[in-house]
């Protein structure tokens, strides 16, 4: 057989390149129209199996199948328009790139309720973000989902999802975004979760996890937020999530996690949220916490921590939360706390420090509210404490405080509660209390305090509490506590005041738990 000439060949060549650029330009109507459809067709075919077809009938109302024409109502040719009637790219939460195919479906918030069994991922080649967020879904996460080849954010969160995540989901290597949290899912994490080295925000929050943390997460390389918190997971924090040092969140509380808090951390230095609260985590809080500079929020309460507070705090100068309640801490508290500038929320109760409150805690002055509750402390509560100006919630109740009250403690005018009850505080209250407008809610009883009490306070239209009860306080009763409009629970029981209730607070029908048991002489009850 005779081969094809030059001649004869060149021209099939030069044809076949104008042919191939031609299949793929966006324009191509016939072949940009048969991938518009076939999405269409599956989007459309998904609505058909949601459950509740009326509730978000307003959000979905153009998910209506039009099939595409050659002619439009004017008699003009559209089938070049990648946005003409029939396709997908003009209905309600899904978007579109210039040759027609979906790259963008965002459902959130809708009230859907539905699986995603009837979705077909495999139509959906060019998919780059999917947010069904806030919704009714239910039932498993297909793993068909890997199909989505393109897919950058997935966002199934806040839903009713169920039963394991597909292994498959680690087949979505260019995940950026990955949201599961506030739904039902159980069993482990997979580990080829370690596989997504593209993340950046990986939540799995509030849902029924289980089993160990993957050590694969270290792979993670570039991920800045990682939310756990909220999940059954046991055993120890893995000590390679030290190797991720592009972390700026990381949530573990709320689970059953054990042993000791990994030195390692210690090297995430981008590291600005930290919460381990609510687990079984015990050993010592290790100095290398001191290396994370950049820490805003710092809390590890709620588990069985022991040992002292590592000196090494007092170099987080950007913190504006410090909570450590709820453990087996000792010791003394370091007086280089003074350095946190920033601190807003210090948050010691419940361990077992003692020692003297040291005077540097003065020197916070953007300290609103310190907690230092159920401890062994002793001495005298610090006068400088009384110099911070933005005091919202004073507590030290439950220690072996002594001496006298600080005398400016109410005097900035934002305090709203104050707790030293079960002390041995003695004294007169201070005389700045009388004219603070902004207290809420105020315990000082079971100490030995003294003073006149018709002097110690004014009418205070926001307070609702006060308990003076078991002190040695004296005097007559002020008919100003009938004139707190707001004020439901009055108890000076057991102390010494001589005169009977005035007409103004026997009156007060707001007021309903009226204790003054032990106070007054019978004959003037």
């Amino acid at each position: 057989m005779r081969s094809l000439s030059f001649e004869k060949v060149c021209p099939l060549v030069y044809c076949l390149f104008l042919y191939v650029p031609l299949l793929t330009s966006p324009n191509f109507p016939h072949f940009a129209s048969a991938s518009s459809t076939t999405e269409a067709k599956a989007l459309l075919k998904w609505k058909a199996s949601f459950l509740n077809q009326t509730s978000h009938n307003d959000q979905l109302k153009n998910w209506i199948y039009l099939p595409n024409s050659s002619t439009d109502t004017n008699g003009t040719n559209s089938s070049s328009d990648p946005k003409a009637n029939g396709s997908p790219c003009n209905l309600t939460g899904i978007s579109c790139n210039t040759a027609g195919s979906v790259t963008n479906i965002s459902l959130a918030n809708n009230t859907i309720q539905g699986t995603l069994h009837e979705l077909s991922f495999i139509s959906f080649q060019n998919l780059e973000y999917l947010d069904l967020s806030v919704n009714k879904f239910f039932d498993v996460i297909p793993p068909q989902v890997s199909s989505l080849s393109k897919l950058i954010y997935l966002d199934l969160s806040r839903n009713q999802f169920s039963g394991r995540i597909p292994l498959e989901i680690g087949l979505l290597r260019n995940l950026t975004l990955l949201y599961l949290h506030r739904n039902n899912l159980s069993d482990v994490i997979p580990p080829s979760i370690g596989n997504l080295k593209s993340l950046v925000d990986l939540a799995m929050s509030f849902n029924q996890l289980s089993g160990l943390i993957p050590t694969s997460l270290d792979n993670l390389i570039n991920i800045t937020k990682l939310y756990l918190g909220g999940n059954n997971l046991y055993g120890t924090i893995p000590k390679e999530l030290g190797n991720l040092k592009s972390l700026v969140d990381l949530d573990l509380s709320f689970n059953k996690l054990n042993g000791s808090i990994p030195t390692t951390l210690g090297n995430l230095t981008n590291l600005k949220y930290f919460v381990l609260y609510s687990n079984n985590l015990s050993g010592p809080i290790s100095k290398e916490i001191g290396n994370l500079k950049s820490l805003r929020y710092l809390s590890f309460h709620n588990n069985t921590l022991s040992g002292s507070i590592p000196t090494t705090l007092g170099d987080l100068t950007n913190l504006t939360t410090l909570s450590l309640e709820e453990n087996n801490l000792s010791g003394t508290i370091p007086k280089e706390l003074g350095n946190l500038k920033s601190l807003q929320i210090l948050s010691l109760g419940t361990n077992k420090l003692n020692g003297l409150i040291p005077t540097t805690l003065g020197d916070l002055t953007s300290l609103t509210n310190p907690y230092l509750d159920e401890n062994q402390f002793s001495g005298s509560i610090p006068q400088e404490i009384g110099t911070i100006q933005k005091l919202i919630e004073i507590q030290v109740d439950q220690n072996q405080l002594s001496g006298h009250l600080p005398q400016n403690i109410f005097r900035a005018g934002t305090l709203k509660y104050f707790s030293a009850f079960s002390n041995h505080l003695s004294g007169p209250i201070p005389k700045s209390l009388k004219s603070c407008p902004s207290l809420f809610r105020v315990r000082i009883e079971r100490n030995q305090l003294r003073g006149n009490i018709s002097e110690g306070f004014g009418v205070h239209l926001n307070l609702t509490y006060i308990d003076l009860s078991d002190n040695q306080l004296y005097g007559e009763i002020s008919p100003n506590w009938g004139l707190c409009p707001n004020l439901t629970t009055l108890r000076i029981a057991r102390n010494k005041l001589t005169s009977s209730i005035p007409a103004e607070t026997g009156n007060a029908t707001q007021i309903h738990g009226l204790d003054l048991s032990f106070t007054l002489p019978e004959e003037r009850l």
